[in-house]
């Protein structure tokens, strides 16, 4: 009676708990809790208050019958980033004046994960490099270097085993034929061995036992076996190329891994090459959107200026009031373009907000705080010109898309080695020694010396038709023929960036000319048409007319100057000297990370900083130990 009432007792008890379960199973607006945080600095603990509080539904509308801005007092703002400035803030923010080297040294600091403006972590995370991932490929137990030293490390093997039955017959050595016994009641075994990098696999060692029958006690026994390659897997380079254990086709020496090693090095070095580029690109980007932003803000305060002079005429019946609708209808459109330039539009994505967004993203800083990225330090307008011939030679040695291509090319050498190699008949030295110890309790040998003594000979072997090795090695060749047609592709392809990218530093500087001289002449036009306009000569017309072309040719020439920084920015990408350009190399070692650092000024800092020359820019040079890893830096004339 008492099983059964436990029983029933246990039974009820597991029912209430399904009961349970099921109930609080059903979703609720009250009751939801994420399963991870989803902002950053919030854990599920707060998650969980934040949804006791209030529904979801209330944090993101407000209750209903309230007006919609009290719906944006969230309980985010204690616990992770302030909302999204608008344009009404705009000057309440704080400004953060940054020079380019310290947005590329910001960069360079953040970027484990190596952004890109394309934002590819989101969409495609596997593509996306990170400082992570020479490391990463040092370490594969597979592929890496340490996985290709392997092979020749030494191996350790022992066993102990106890029998009973004393009547099965077993090896001595299982790695090393060193003669036949009876299995002994107790019997041990130790040994060791490795393969040499000139592919001879050596292995020693013993084994010991007790077997009152056979020996009539304790015994042990000790040998040697040399096996040396004599054609197929001989010497140390192709067991460096290919491995001891190679196969037609696959190739994992340690030579092949220092040119993996090497391949994703310049793939992270072309990832930071690239973000530096980026950089640079917004920052200026982000210069032009302030001075197109200051650009509309003097239009629309002369706008207001021609504005306040027309209701002063209507007031003094002077002037009719369509006159001064005109000039209120281009105010506010001055003002509207004002809202733009700072807050951007969404086709264009310009404006101040979204350019200084993307700078934000590429160095690693959160989307909103209470201050504003402002760039300082002028652009360049100095004239510049590179040389052609030296600047193609640099393209063709200092490019990493064609060091890339080079390392593979290299790769492709070693394979067809290997290839041949394999190709070889395997015919192998043997050489075999045996010995039983001494037994320390009899003077008496055992066996009398019968299973004592050496083995020397050779072993061969081969397939009859080779047809997967000689494949191999027509694949190998061909392999390396479509790398070095690549290759040469490369060449001709950089050739013509390059020459794109000279045509363009040209343009650029000739429009930036063209356009100081139109500002010049449009502000002529303006201060005229103000004149005229205050002393009642012409329409308001004529003077908003001059605005417009005075603010358009401002904005130009302010497009213009950021064009040809650039262009410039450009020719050096091309050329494959940006990184020197930009005083950017490779920073402090770690055993986990390849660092890059700013180790110098960039031709973009302020000539105060820089030695005295013509144009106030250099190049900087890389130090010892980077020019056997960077292209060589040039100069420009």
């Amino acid at each position: 009676m008492r099983t059964s009432r436990s029983f029933e007792l246990t039974h009820r008890a597991m029912a209430l708990m399904l009961v349970a379960l099921v109930a609080t199973s059903f979703p609720g607006c009250r009751t939801w809790i994420p399963r991870a945080p989803q902002r950053p600095g919030m854990t599920a603990s707060d998650w969980a208050a934040i949804s006791l509080e209030k529904p979801v539904g209330e944090l993101v509308a407000g209750k209903p019958n309230q007006p919609a801005e009290i719906a944006t007092v969230s309980h985010f703002e204690s616990l992770g980033q302030r909302s999204p400035p608008t344009a009404d803030e705009f000057d309440q923010l704080t400004p953060w004046q940054l020079s380019l080297d310290e947005a590329i040294q910001l960069a360079l600091g953040n970027s484990q994960v190596i952004r890109d403006q394309g934002g590819r972590v989101l969409s495609y995370p596997d593509m996306v490099r990170t400082t992570l991932d020479p490391a990463m490929l040092r370490n594969d137990p597979n592929l890496g270097l340490d996985a290709s030293l392997s092979a020749f490390d030494t191996q350790f093997q022992s066993s102990f085993v106890w029998n009973g039955d004393g009547n099965s017959v077993n090896s001595a050595f299982s790695n090393g034929q060193f003669g036949v016994f009876s299995q002994p009641e107790t019997l041990a075994r130790l040994g060791v061995g490795r393969i040499l990098h000139s592919g001879t696999q050596v292995s020693i060692g013993g084994i010991g036992g007790y077997d009152e029958e056979l020996a009539g006690g304790l015994y042990a026994a000790y040998g040697a076996e040399v096996r040396h390659p004599l054609m197929r897997g001989s010497g140390t380079e192709i067991n460096e190329i290919a491995g001891p254990l190679a196969k037609p086709g696959v190739y994992r020496g340690i030579r092949i891994a220092q040119i993996d090693h090497q391949q994703v090095t310049l793939e992270v070095e072309q990832a930071v090459s690239e973000l530096v580029r980026d950089v640079s690109i917004v920052y200026w980007e982000l210069f032009f959107a302030y001075q197109d932003l200051e650009a509309k803000r003097t239009a629309m305060e002369n706008t207001r200026q021609a504005w306040q002079l027309e209701q002063q005429r209507v007031e003094q019946r002077v002037s009719p009031p369509d006159v001064e609708a005109v000039a209120r209808q281009q105010f506010y459109s001055a003002e509207a373009a004002v809202r733009n330039a700072i807050c951007g539009t969404v086709p264009g994505q310009t404006g101040v907000y979204n350019v200084e967004l993307q700078l934000r993203t590429l160095l690693g800083l959160p989307a909103c705080d209470d201050r504003l990225i402002q760039p300082i330090g002028p652009p360049l307008q100095a004239p510049i010109r590179f040389d052609w011939h030296e600047s193609d030679a640099l393209a063709q040695g200092s490019r990493i898309e064609l060091r890339k291509q080079q390392a593979v090319i290299a790769k492709r050498v070693l394979e067809i080695k290997a290839a041949k190699n394999l190709q070889r008949p395997q015919l192998d030295f043997i050489g075999q020694y045996r010995r039983l110890a001494d037994d320390p309790t009899n003077d008496t040998e055992l066996f009398d010396s019968a299973l004592q003594g050496w083995q020397v000979g050779v072993d061969y072997s081969r397939p009859v038709a080779n047809r997967r090795e000689n494949a191999a090695v027509r694949h190998a060749q061909l392999q390396l023929q479509r790398e070095r047609a690549i290759a040469e592709e490369q060449r001709r392809q950089i050739s013509a960036q390059l020459r794109t990218t000279f045509i363009d530093l040209d343009r650029a500087y000739g429009t930036m000319n063209s356009m100081a001289k139109s500002r010049e002449a449009s502000m002529v036009r303006l201060a005229a048409q103000s004149q005229r306009h205050a002393a009642g000569d012409i329409q308001v017309e004529d003077v908003l007319e001059a605005q417009i072309r005075a603010t358009k040719a401002e904005t130009e020439f302010q497009r213009s100057v950021v064009d040809y920084n650039l262009a410039f920015i450009k020719v050096h990408h091309a050329r494959g000297t940006l990184m020197q350009a930009m005083g950017v190399g490779f920073g402090q070692p770690t055993y986990d990370e390849c660092r890059f650092a700013l180790n110098s000024a960039s031709v973009f800092a302020r000539p105060e900083n820089l030695d005295n020359n013509v144009t106030g820019t250099r190049i900087a040079s890389p130090s010892a130990s980077q020019r056997k890893a960077m292209p060589q830096p040039g100069t420009f004339r």
